[in-house]
């Protein structure tokens, strides 16, 4: 080690004679600084290394190994789901709709206790004697006058009515018009709608009467020029249709039983 300074030396000198013109200085720190440092000594602050041991394998028993508890027969609940969505996890999720569409609801039959309400009669027509009006024989039906500012019907026009009301019935009639008239006044037109409607109701009380159901009843409220007219202005007409005849009763001809001379 010394000679080795030595030598470091003496090529330093050498190769700075040429240069140097004064005092040469060594410093021999710096040359210590060349060796290799000692090693470190192990204080009382380090930390030893824990030695690791090999893990040896468990033994494996003699025989067949034992199988996990069989779960109860039965259908397994479906597992929840989820999603993911950008990394984020959502869920669970609901179940999908069922394939079979629910039962439709069974309801009971509404059953009608008591027989039902028949229609109320309507109420009957206002009868005066002496009242103005007539009746008249029209193609099929009849006409029923009233005074100017009348809507009574007298003994006369009630029977008339009576009568065709029967004959619609014997007729099976599916329907029977009612149409009423009033003289209308142009500074008053209301009145004379009113005083029509009124003759019309009369008239449809009396087919009510007979037998006649309502729906099969067609009344129209109309109002009659002023002025002279070849047809009375105050009127009621009534008239209907013969409906399809009921074939002849099963072993009949023309009244008379078969098999009789």
């Amino acid at each position: 080690m010394i000679m080795r300074r030595g030598f470091v030396i003496a090529a330093v000198l050498v190769l700075a004679a040429p240069w140097a013109r004064g005092q040469v200085s060594v410093n021999m720190n710096a040359l210590n600084a060349l060796a290799p440092a000692p090693a470190p000594k192990p204080g009382p602050s380090a930390v030893p290394v824990p030695r690791v041991e090999a893990v040896r394998p468990a033994p494996v028993p003699a025989g067949p190994l034992p199988l996990p508890p069989i779960p109860p027969s039965g259908p397994m609940p479906p597992a929840p789901r989820y999603a993911t969505v950008g990394g984020t996890t959502i869920g669970p999720l609901p179940s999908p709709p069922s394939r079979h569409p629910p039962a439709k609801p069974v309801l009971a039959p509404i059953v009608l206790v008591g027989p039902p309400h028949p229609e109320p009669l309507p109420t009957p027509p206002q009868v005066v004697d002496g009242a103005p009006g007539q009746a008249l024989r029209i193609p099929g039906g009849v006409r029923v006058t009233f005074g100017a500012t009348d809507a009574a019907l007298n003994p006369a026009t009630l029977a008339a009515l009576r009568e065709i009301a029967g004959a619609a019935v014997e007729e099976h009639a599916p329907a029977v018009s009612v149409d009423a008239y009033a003289k209308s006044d142009p500074s008053d037109p209301s009145t004379a709608r009113r005083l029509s409607l009124s003759r019309a109701l009369a008239a449809r009380a009396v087919l009510r009467e007979a037998g006649i159901a309502s729906e099969h009843i067609y009344v129209r409220a109309l109002l009659a020029e002023a002025g002279p007219a070849p047809l009375p202005a105050n009127r009621v007409d009534v008239t209907f249709q013969p409906g399809p005849k009921a074939p002849p009763a099963t072993g009949t001809s023309q009244g008379i039983p078969k098999g009789m001379p």
